[in-house]
Order: structure tokens, then C-alpha cells, then sequence
């Protein structure tokens, strides 16, 4: 399995030779991360201020499950990487591959950034907000691509752990959002930023 790993690692790496693609990995290694919380927060801040909205309970409601998805699969990536030990590509492999980005040498898998994107991903295709899964599809396919290209994660950091995040996302979608307390929770919080005019 890790010789799998290597390989499609080694492969990766050698796409850096090609000048657009190498531009794209500077762009797509960190970028798009960023992107998630600021789409989440002008979301919010669009329902609370259109006229024009219908739904906007509903909608917000949404947005706040798609974050509990998101925290969700964080949890269980710590949890993951109390037991499972990987290092980083980089402290393999610095005598045959090119090193693009200088990173701490924390656990490599899962990936904290696949994490949170695919989770969000995930999110968006679960809560109905599907035409944005669409728009952010390849940005976050890109970002995820271009840590394998810079060596800062394994394939496998990753792929296998897209499964997981896809999982939490869905029980946080489908799950979550039947338990009393967790709507009663959600009404509250709506409550609280309405009264501050969010």
C-alpha cells in the first residue's frame, strides 16, 4: 500500500516541471481553504439582510448544519490521528523529491485541509445548496491535488480519508438536523444573531 503511495506521490511531483501547473499549485495549495468560512459567514449575512429570500429560516438552518459537518469531521480526524501515526511525505522522502513548501512536521494523515473541504463539499451537495457544490467542486479538487504535487500530504491522506469526511458530513445533514435538541439549539443561535442584526 505505501509503495501505491509513493508512487502516485512520485508522479505528482514530477507534474511541477510544467510552468502552469507548478503556477496553479502556489495559487491552489492554501487558498481555497480561506474561501469556506467567508462563503459561509456572506451567506449568512445575505439572509439576514435580503428582502427578496423566501426561506431564510430554512436556509440558515442549513448553513448551520453544514458547519456542524465541518466541526464534526475535524473531530474525528483528531480522534483518527490519536491512533494513527503517519508522517509527512517530506520526511520520507526529501533525498529524491522536490520539496515546494516548507511545513510543520505534524501528522499527515487525514489531512486537516481535505477535512474541512470535502466535508464542506459534502455539506453543500447534502443541504440542497448544490449549485454552489458546483462552483466550488474543482477549486477544492485543485487545492486537495495541488498538497499531494507540494509533498505536504501522502495520496492516501486524502483519498481515504474523503470517505470519512463525506460520512460526517452526511450524519451531520440527515442526522443531526432530526434531534430536538439540536434544533432547539439552532433556534436559539438564529435568535441571538438576529437580535444583533446578523
Amino acid at each position: 500500500m505505501q509503495e501505491i503511495n509513493k508512487n502516485l506521490l512520485q508522479y505528482l511531483n514530477w507534474l511541477w516541471e510544467n510552468t502552469f501547473i507548478s503556477n496553479c499549485v502556489n495559487i491552489f495549495v492554501d487558498a481555497p481553504i480561506f474561501i469556506i468560512p467567508v462563503f459561509l459567514l456572506w451567506m449568512w449575512i445575505y439572509y439576514s439582510f435580503s428582502k427578496t429570500e423566501k426561506n431564510v429560516l430554512e436556509k440558515k438552518q442549513k448553513l448551520i448544519y453544514i458547519f456542524y459537518g465541518i466541526v464534526f469531521s475535524l473531530i474525528i480526524s483528531l480522534i483518527i490521528q490519536q491512533f494513527i501515526q503517519v508522517d509527512r511525505p517530506e520526511e520520507h522522502l526529501k533525498a529524491w523529491a522536490k520539496l515546494l513548501l516548507d511545513h510543520l512536521p505534524d501528522a499527515s494523515f487525514p489531512s486537516d485541509h481535505a477535512t474541512v473541504s470535502i466535508a464542506f463539499l459534502a455539506g453543500l451537495f447534502f443541504s440542497w445548496y448544490k449549485k454552489y457544490f458546483w462552483i466550488f467542486l474543482l477549486p477544492i479538487v485543485f487545492m486537495d491535488i495541488s498538497r499531494i504535487i507540494a509533498w505536504v500530504h501522502w495520496p492516501f491522506d486524502i483519498i481515504a480519508g474523503s470517505i470519512v469526511w463525506i460520512i460526517g458530513s452526511y450524519i451531520s445533514i440527515n442526522y443531526l438536523s432530526k434531534i430536538k435538541l439540536v434544533k432547539k439549539l439552532n433556534m436559539e443561535i438564529i435568535k441571538l444573531l438576529n437580535y444583533i442584526k446578523l
